[in-house]
This record gives C-alpha cells, sequence and structure tokens, in this order.
C-alpha cells in the first residue's frame, strides 16, 4: 500500500513534527492546499526536510507566522509547508554591545518583551507582530509607519543563516555590527519570499529603549494642503520619527480621534525618544501644523499614540481591515505630491489612501466587495503601473481577487531584472524547490 505524504514524514521526522490533516486548510495559499505540513524545532531538521524533499522532487513554501501569505504571485505548485512557528528562541542577546542573535521563527512581540529587559529594542516593524516572526519579517522585506527613521530591516541586520533546498546551510555577516564581508547575502535573501533559502537565524543590531513617544493628528481640508505640510513638517529639525497623510476612508478604518471631511485628510505623526524631547517635538509640530492652517490638531499620550501605531501598521492586513485589493506605490519622495493624486485613475470608485510623506510610498485600498469588479481592478492596476513608471516608480499588489491575481503579475510587468533574477533563482534552487511561481515573472 503506497504511503501518504504526512505518513512519510511521520516516518522521516516523527508524528509529532506533522501537522493533522484537518488542520492543512490553516496553511492554503490562494485557495492550493498543501499535502502536508511539518513544523520543525531545529535546524538540522529543517535541512533533513529540504534536502528529503528536493530529491522527491516536492515543493515546499515555507511559513513563519502566516500574517502575510497574500502577498506573491499564485503558487504553480504546493506540496509541502515548512511551518518554522516552533523553531523560536533567542539565542544570543549583548544588552552592551547592541546585539541579538534569534532563531527565525520567534514572533517580533516576544523579541521585543525580549530586549526591553535589558532596556533595547529591535527597529523592526511589520504588522501582527504577535503572529509575525523574524524569519517571515525578512522573508517578506516587511516595515511599518516609522520607516522614515528606522529604515528597512535589511539595515539592521547584521548576520543569517539560510538552509537552502538541498540542505545546506549558508552564513553572512557575524554578531559584530562592524564586519567586512564579500557581497551581502543579507540584502539578497531579504524579500526574496523563502525562493532562494529558508531563513534560519539572524543577527541584528539594536537601539535603546525609548523612554516615552507621543503622536498628533492634525485635520486639513484637502489631500493636498496634508502632503505639502507634511512634507514641510519633515524637513524641520525637530520633525517626528513618522508622518503619514489618510483620507477620510482611511480614517475610519483607524479610528482617529478626530472627525476627516469627505474631501479632506489628516496627518498622523509619532514621536519617540527622551520625554522631554517627545513634547518638545510634538509642540513645535503642532504649532507649525495650526501656522498652516489645518482646522484641529489632537495630541495623543504614549498608550493612545502607541494604540493608533500599532493598528496603522496593522492596517490591511488584520481582521476587519483587509481590503479586497490594496496597491502599494512606490516612487521617489520628490514624485509623490503628484502620485496622491494617482488614485482619481482609478476604474473602480474612491480607494482609502495612506501615504508615508517622508519614504515615498503610497497604499490604496479598496473595501467594498460590492464595488470591485474583475475587470475594474486589473484595468486600475495596469492602469497606476504605466503613471508609476513615468516617475521611476512601481506599483506592487498586496491583496487581489483570486480571480484577478491570476491574470496579473502582483510584483509589476516582468522586465529586464527577470532574467538576473531567473538566472540567480537557477543558482541557488535549480529544481525549483521553494515557493515555485510566487516571485516576480512566476519564477
Amino acid at each position: 500500500m503506497t504511503s501518504t505524504l504526512p505518513e512519510k514524514l511521520a516516518s522521516l521526522l516523527g508524528s509529532h513534527s506533522v501537522v493533522p490533516a484537518n488542520r492543512l486548510e490553516e496553511y492554503a495559499i490562494d485557495g492550493m492546499v498543501p499535502a502536508a505540513v511539518v513544523q520543525p524545532t531545529s535546524r538540522e531538521v529543517i535541512a533533513e526536510v529540504l534536502r528529503w524533499a528536493t530529491a522527491e522532487k516536492l515543493a515546499v513554501a515555507p511559513r513563519g507566522g502566516g500574517t502575510q501569505m497574500s502577498l506573491g504571485n499564485t503558487p504553480s505548485k504546493l506540496d509541502l509547508v515548512l511551518d518554522l512557528s516552533k523553531y523560536n528562541h533567542l539565542i544570543d542577546y549583548q544588552p552592551a554591545d547592541l546585539t541579538a542573535t534569534v532563531e527565525a521563527g520567534i514572533t517580533l512581540a516576544n523579541l521585543q518583551r525580549e530586549l526591553a529587559q535589558g532596556g533595547n529594542l529591535a527597529s523592526l516593524e511589520a504588522p501582527m507582530a504577535e503572529q509575525a516572526t523574524i524569519g517571515g519579517i525578512l522573508a517578506a522585506n516587511s516595515n511599518g509607519p516609522l520607516r522614515h527613521s528606522y529604515g528597512p530591516a535589511r539595515d539592521w541586520l547584521i548576520g543569517i543563516s539560510v538552509v537552502g533546498p538541498e540542505g545546506g546551510e549558508t552564513k553572512a555577516g557575524g554578531k559584530v555590527v562592524k564586519n567586512v564581508t564579500g557581497y551581502d547575502l543579507n540584502k539578497l535573501y531579504t524579500g526574496s519570499l523563502g525562493t532562494l533559502g529558508v531563513i534560519v537565524e539572524a543577527t541584528f543590531k539594536l537601539a535603546p529603549f525609548p523612554t516615552d513617544s507621543g503622536a498628533l493628528v492634525a485635520v486639513f481640508p484637502s489631500i493636498q494642503t496634508a502632503f505639502e505640510s507634511a512634507r514641510n513638517l519633515l524637513a524641520q529639525v525637530y520633525a517626528p520619527q513618522g508622518v503619514h497623510v489618510v483620507n477620510a476612508v482611511t480614517a475610519d478604518k483607524l479610528e482617529l480621534p478626530v472627525s476627516i471631511p469627505n474631501d479632506g485628510a489628516g496627518i498622523i505623526a509619532f514621536s519617540f525618544g527622551r520625554s522631554r524631547a517627545v513634547q518638545r517635538r510634538l509642540e513645535q509640530s503642532s504649532t507649525l501644523l495650526q501656522e498652516r492652517k489645518c482646522s484641529r490638531v489632537e495630541r495623543m499620550d504614549a498608550r493612545s499614540g502607541g494604540d493608533l501605531l500599532r493598528r496603522l501598521t496593522d492596517l490591511g492586513w488584520s481582521a476587519g481591515t483587509t481590503p479586497q485589493l490594496d496597491l502599494k506605490i512606490s516612487v521617489p519622495p520628490s514624485a509623490l505630491t503628484k502620485a496622491i493624486n494617482w488614485h482619481q485613475d482609478s476604474y473602480i470608485g474612491p480607494p482609502g489612501m495612506l501615504a508615508d510623506a517622508g519614504f515615498g510610498s503610497m497604499r490604496l485600498f479598496w473595501w467594498d466587495e460590492d464595488a470591485l469588479p474583475v475587470s475594474g481592478a486589473i484595468e486600475t492596476i495596469a492602469r497606476l503601473r504605466v503613471i508609476a513608471r513615468g516617475s521611476g516608480g512601481s506599483v506592487v499588489v498586496e491583496h487581489c481577487p483570486l480571480t484577478a491575481k491570476g491574470q496579473v503579475d502582483v510584483w509589476g510587468i516582468p522586465s529586464v531584472e527577470v532574467e538576473l533574477m531567473r538566472r540567480i533563482k537557477h543558482t541557488f534552487d535549480p529544481m525549483g524547490t521553494l515557493n515555485p511561481g510566487r516571485s516576480m515573472g512566476r519564477l
């Protein structure tokens, strides 16, 4: 009698490492249900699974907390999910040296709690921090509302260990902040969505934990005036660490403490640091925004500001805010003033808008399922991509109806870069074991 895939894996690893069949649908990707799911607790088991899967010509999808599984194209094949959530320890923490090394399955929230005991934090952001794992954050290149100040996750990554599809382990960087290395594999693996290897360990440089924080929300009569004021605020020496512009639709989802008129917009700003500096920065920011004719400014303390920061970080990923369609537009910061009006070229009605005034990115959300015809979604994606390319930008589809997703490349129109990526994929994963079809060009 022929054994099933879960039975073969149970024989190889032990039944305790194999997820029961009645839970497989929890691990579906774009409606595709894997034949088996394993939960390794050591890198040796991770290597063994990958080595065996490659020999058996199986397609493997690495998974952390599963918070951003909508990212990427639909898999061309899915046999096995490698759930790393139980590989989740803090390996090494040196508070005085401001470094920490972790297993890939530790959640961001648990890591921050561990680091806070030594007075530090990891300058990382990701939606659903209680579930999002460090490996998944790096693989998806997650970021959040403070990216203008923090920078991307890869800027804080100083060492990484990755297991390849044939079970071999690659290490790059180290456990000290200053490293002399060759090609920067940290940056290669960050954002690769698990298509080149499975991240098993990461080392980060840390930052001191801030003693205070706060936020403010300001109301403006139009998106244009709000964005111009936000850019002006960021040019000041007392600029907050994160400044964002939202329209009324997005403001409602965020449950802001002020009302935004339908044709108006709001500025949300966050400040962190020592208490006196934070309060002074918020006071000066409020004064500037009032001088620029905002109709109202609401100050928020550390607790209420922290709650708003969490809601903003989770927007589009948490229950109740997951949209039918979500597009992330990235352009040079100088082009974002023009980009905030691009949503008027939508074929499917006005979206919610969230613009990072400092980093040059904007997200557009369509939450109304009844007002989202598939043809309109596809036409809107194509139209905005044409406009974005004209300004040196790009459009990534973060959420999309499955019927539309099969007709677009969520990463963008394939370009000359695809051939380079194809060669990299073939070098690192010649058998196409890892997340086949999910990268740009459906590699």
